[in-house]
């Protein structure tokens, strides 16, 4: 596997090439991607699904709806409310699956108003785990349950929107996402090969980061493994698989900080007029969907 756009000076000529042929497909939702291989409802009409002595009623959208809450960890509905679905927990899927107890909402408040986030719970989570047809190839889609880091909920809960605008991008040039990888699966992935048994005693921690780093497809700078907030796995139109890797930028990223995702070839995304890491410019919100943009 290759990243499809460590060099993004080949990710956007590729994009703008004339003559390329795009494989005769239609665009996929940008909710449609962590449910790809449930076993779970997926038409219009809600479906009895029975699970540890429960029965759970679903239909394709709530389906979706909870694979995507539950591959980002939490998500705003300001950003879900783009694929159809509204924005107040108490309304649509929302208020079904809150119901059935198999999301939880929470609100995050700053000057621009209140703002609803969604994670699933623990139940849910079992729900898709036990729902997921195994792939040949291993790569499983991983499922995430409740809020663990409540003072990034804030940076959390808007992955999505940065995934959904270069989803885009993928998709306008012929590819097809297959996969989400949040930061955490790779850090977990990381510690157990630093941690493995058969690591040797003198073992150079240098060597094994930057081997680590090229197993994985992943950039060291200045002895730093820099890792993605999202890793977007995808399909290219000819059968290939690579990878876009994801960054939503803060206020509070330094200088040298965004340097190195830069040089580790991320597509960063910050929100519109942030200050630090923005050019010195003023406004924007963290939570207005519309109002991301690509460093």
């Amino acid at each position: 596997m290759s990243r499809g756009s460590r060099d993004d000076d080949r990710a956007d000529s590729f994009d703008r090439t004339p003559d390329r042929q795009v494989r005769d497909r239609p665009h996929t939702r940008p909710d449609d991607a962590a449910a790809r291989g449930l076993t779970l409802p997926r038409g219009e009409d809600r479906e009895a699904v029975a699970f540890q002595g429960r029965e759970y009623l679903l239909n394709g959208s709530e389906t979706r709806s909870l694979a995507t809450v539950g591959a980002f960890r939490v998500v705003s509905l300001d950003d879900l409310s783009d694929d159809g679905r509204g924005r107040d927990p108490r309304d649509g899927d929302w208020r079904t699956l809150g119901a059935q107890g198999l999301v939880t909402h929470d609100t995050l408040t700053d000057r621009h108003g209140t703002h609803h986030v969604v994670a699933l719970t623990r139940e849910a989570k079992d729900l898709l785990d036990a729902h997921a047809a195994a792939r040949p190839d291993g790569r499983q889609q991983t499922y995430y349950a409740e809020v663990v880091k409540p003072r990034e909920l804030a940076h959390d809960s808007r992955l999505y929107a940065a995934f959904k605008k270069e989803a885009e991008r993928i998709e306008d040039a012929g590819g097809r996402v297959t996969r989400i990888v949040l930061d955490h699966e790779l850090k977990r992935d990381y510690q157990t090969f630093l941690n493995r048994e058969d690591r040797p005693a003198d073992s150079d921690l240098d060597r094994d980061r930057q081997a680590f780093a090229d197993a994985h497809d992943l950039t060291v700078v200045r002895g730093h493994l820099e890792l993605p907030d999202v890793r977007i796995e995808y399909e290219t139109e000819d059968g290939r698989i690579e990878y876009r890797d994801v960054e939503l930028v803060t206020e509070h990223y330094s200088r040298g900080q965004l340097g190195g995702k830069s040089r580790a070839g991320f597509a960063c995304y910050r929100a519109a007029g942030s200050r630090r890491g923005a050019g010195g410019r003023k406004g924007g919100t963290p939570f207005d969907p519309r109002n991301l943009e690509r460093l």
